[in-house]
């Protein structure tokens, strides 16, 4: 019994010590949306990015749906407040990618979670 007491303990500390470690890497993260540089379309909410242009135009041709393209962005939203930056990249439109032309570059912002 006091084996299993003192591993309970254990394992308390040890938790108690990693979240306290893990508090000031949020506290290092700004509170509002940060994108890294060149992503020139900045913090697009997931609700404005099925609006942008180029995910509209693959909406309207039948390519892909609203549903689908929510699901990937929370694939990418890290830290749940659906919130992504987006770059237009040239770089799928002279590609030899198919469907190059609706694509956007798409990372986390680095916002704290929620």
């Amino acid at each position: 019994m006091r084996i299993v007491r003192t591993g309970i303990v254990s394992t308390i500390v040890c938790c108690a010590a990693w979240a306290g470690a893990a508090q000031p890497a949020l506290a290092d993260r700004p509170a509002t949306s940060t994108c890294p540089p060149g992503f020139d379309l900045g913090a697009v909410a997931f609700a404005d990015y099925v609006e942008l242009e180029r995910t509209a135009a693959a909406i309207d041709a039948g390519l892909i749906d609203e549903a689908s393209i929510l699901a990937g962005l929370a694939g990418y939203d890290k830290n749940g407040n659906e919130t992504v930056c987006v770059q237009l990249s040239h770089g799928f439109e002279v590609g030899n990618r198919p469907n190059g032309e609706y694509f956007y570059n798409v990372v986390d912002d680095t916002a704290r979670p929620r």
